[in-house]
């Protein structure tokens, strides 16, 4: 029989549980089983889903607009999945819409991804698709339009998470366009029905061998986890930790808060109890029965936020947890309700990376909290900042906006200027993750262009002259020296001695990348924090 150019979806199972059969990977949905043709000599199973023709949600529309019914109006999409046994492993090769056919959390979830990093030429990318780390997570995707190397994609290894890519093959592989994201891996290729098995035995070989460390290596880093088994029972530990009030968990925005106009927090419960920071226990404290917790629970309930207007918006509690757990030389964290695997020796050198940021030799004051009709109160950033300044000689520079044509809306230079030219960019530790990993990314975006663009230095002047004129000079029209400004990142109502190792891993990892690329460029960059102090009773 010739061989036939096929494009081909395959899956590698998990192992089975004693006592299951093929069909136990399926998912819930009608089949018909048909065996294999003995001539083959293949051990499996066809599976071919039951379609039925269904008429598309449009006919009525062109029913109508013809005056009658339309004959022929039709849909109908057809799955299988092949089920092979191969040298002890099971295999899923799916065709049309089978991948849905087949039970997820039952098949080897890198196993699509891997394999592809594998065999691809790094040279030769034509697509990646990319989850970005953030406060808000962002799911991309590049399409190149010829044949590229993954540099073109601009891939932030230190926040990007790899989902899928596709490319050439690299020489000695013989496939077509090949692709992997998750736990499918594509292809094409030349093949006969009897060379199934062959096929299966050969990519598994290429999913087992390590040659996607040499270009891709920054993939381990930090990958989703997709498994629902893994999840299910990564949410268990999450619920036991919250039910033994772990100090771990931390409660946390899981978007960028305007925190000017933010009054507090509460939780379902105790919806009226407004606080003005998140902490966990005052969720867990609402919380009636803790031996009966579950993740259902934590999903129902809600993070409350309320602003100065009387208006309320609500997270779920899940996506406001921030917890790691160590497992070996892995640690999984959730994060915005995913869970992460992060390699170990990449946490390593981001904490390597923290240990060279140094504490600012700046004074600060305490930021101040006070009860005020049976609520707690903590002083807000604008407030701070005003007292701050008047109490240090600093320029104050909050919500003084310069206009730039490199960023869509005007920016701040900084939040306090000192005549020593150091660039305080301020942010409450209250939020969380979410205003954190904002605040370095202001705080860098900030300096490059002040760095690089003489339009806005002039702008930057302009505004600087309308706060002191003394402070005008301190950012130079023509030459401006990097060596000269110090970036310091002041949190708020957290102690310096502290801040590094209590910040949620996503921020480190945000400040991590902000200290190299100001330090590149020439900037000193350091960190400081404001504990919390009771306010003076007048």
């Amino acid at each position: 029989m010739a061989k036939i150019y096929r494009r081909l979806n395959l899956f590698l199972a998990k192992p089975l549980i004693d006592g299951r059969g093929l069909e136990d990977l399926l998912a819930k949905a009608p089949v018909d089983n048909y065996p294999m043709a003995d001539i083959l000599g293949i051990e499996g199973v066809l599976c071919v889903k039951r379609s039925t023709e269904k008429r598309p949600i449009w006919g009525p529309v062109l029913d109508e607009v013809a005056g009658r019914v339309i004959p022929g109006l039709a849909n109908r999409s057809s799955s299988a999945v092949l089920l092979l046994r191969v040298d002890g492993d099971v295999f899923a090769f799916a065709f049309g819409y089978g991948r849905y056919l087949i039970e997820q959390s039952l098949f080897v979830q890198d196993f699509g991804i891997r394999t592809a990093l594998n065999t691809l030429d790094d040279k030769s990318l034509r697509s990646v698709d990319l989850h970005t780390l953030e406060d808000q997570p962002v799911q991309k995707k590049s399409q190149a339009a010829r044949d590229s190397e993954v540099g073109v994609f601009g891939i932030d290894i230190l926040r990007d998470v790899l989902r899928a890519v596709t490319g050439v093959p690299k020489n000695g592989v013989a496939f077509v366009q090949i692709a992997g994201g998750d736990a499918m891996f594509s292809f094409g290729v030349e093949m006969e029905a009897s060379d199934f098995p062959m096929l299966a035995r050969r990519i598994k070989g290429y999913y087992l061998n390590d040659d996607y460390k040499k270009s891709f290596s920054w993939v381990d880093n930090v990958r989703k986890i997709k498994d629902e088994g893994s999840i299910n029972a990564l949410n268990s530990q999450l619920v036991q930790a919250v039910a033994a009030r772990n100090p771990e968990v931390m409660v946390t925005l899981p978007e960028i808060g305007a925190w000017d106009t933010i009054l507090g927090f509460s939780f379902t419960r105790k919806k009226d109890g407004v606080r003005p920071v998140i902490h966990a226990a005052d969720y867990i404290d609402t919380i009636p029965e803790l031996s009966r917790l579950t993740i259902d629970g934590l999903k129902n309930d809600r993070l409350f936020v309320h602003d100065v207007d009387g208006n309320i918006t609500e997270h779920s509690v899940y996506r406001c947890i921030y917890f790691e757990i160590v497992d070996g030389d892995k640690t999984k964290i959730v994060f915005d309700g995913k869970w992460y695997e992060v390699d170990a020796t990449f946490i390593g050198r981001i904490a390597a990376t923290l240990d060279l940021i140094p504490i600012s030799t700046l004074a600060f004051p305490a930021v101040e909290v006070w009860e005020e009709g049976g609520d707690s109160k903590i002083e807000s950033e604008g407030n701070y900042n005003i007292r701050a300044a008047a109490s240090h000689g600093y320029f104050l520079l909050d919500k003084k906006l310069v206009k730039t044509d490199r960023t869509t809306s005007p920016i701040e230079l900084c939040d306090l200027l000192t005549p020593a030219k150091q660039l305080v960019h301020v942010k409450h530790r209250k939020g969380g993750s979410a205003g954190l990993s904002h605040l370095f990314a202001q705080g860098g975006v900030a300096a490059e262009i002040m760095l690089g663009d003489k339009a806005f230095r002039k702008k930057a002047r302009t505004v600087l002259r309308g706060v002191n004129s003394a402070a005008r000079d301190l950012v130079p029209l023509d030459t401006l020296r990097s060596a000269d400004y110090e970036i310091v990142f002041l949190i708020l109502g957290e102690a310096s001695a502290v801040l590094k190792q209590s910040l949620p891993f996503f921020s480190k990892v945000n400040l991590s990348k902000a200290f190299e690329n100001l330090s590149q460029r020439g900037f000193r960059v350091s960190i400081a924090g404001a504990p919390t102090t009771p306010r003076p009773i007048p």
